[in-house]
């Protein structure tokens, strides 16, 4: 197994970035001496002594822990992948993921004439937008009933209580970002 040298890798990077430990102190807030400590291997500094070192080094800490990062995603139409679901005569596609620490997720809805998200309503932790694609989509959202047509948009936050169905004669398409 490989052992990373997170010393040698916050030492370097600092001073590519032109950094003196009491520049890099000041920005992190943490001190000269403990940074001079874990840059030479002497101590393990915590995930959040990292994190605030990466922060202040304007790095990330998979950076900072030698892993490769992912900058995008490219996900072709035909290699969408299908998310779990229970409710009935809905398919959703995953249109990104695969980021780590990934803050919203963006699907392709695709629902069936009179389907819906069920007689409860939904609330979670996060935020939501919706863009009906094709269609139309009734979303219930507090006790407050609108109808979206083709080009409409909705964002609200996700615990806001709110249901949706499919008013559609035909199939509906919609486009969901949900944040956490």
């Amino acid at each position: 197994m490989e052992t990373i040298d997170v010393g040698k890798r916050i030492k370097s990077i600092r001073k590519r970035k032109g950094l003196t430990l009491q520049e890099l102190a000041e920005k992190s807030g943490i001190s000269a001496t403990a940074i001079s400590a874990i840059e030479r291997n002497v101590s393990s500094p915590t995930v959040n002594t990292l994190s605030r070192i990466g922060r202040a080094l304007g790095e990330s800490l998979s950076s900072l822990l030698g892993e490769s990062e992912i900058f995008y995603v490219l996900t072709r139409a035909e290699k969408r992948e299908h998310l779990a679901t229970e409710i009935k005569n809905v398919d959703f596609l995953s249109l990104a993921s695969g980021i780590p620490g990934q803050r919203f997720h963006p699907m392709l809805s695709i629902l069936q004439p009179g389907a819906t998200s069920g007689e409860d309503y939904v609330t979670h932790r996060g935020e939501e937008f919706f863009l009906v694609i094709k269609g139309a989509l009734e979303v219930e959202l507090d006790g407050q009933t609108s109808r979206l047509e083709e080009g409409d948009s909705l964002y609200f936050r996700s615990n806001t209580p709110y249901r949706w169905r499919n008013v559609s004669d035909r199939e509906t398409q919609l486009l969901v970002v949900s944040a956490a």
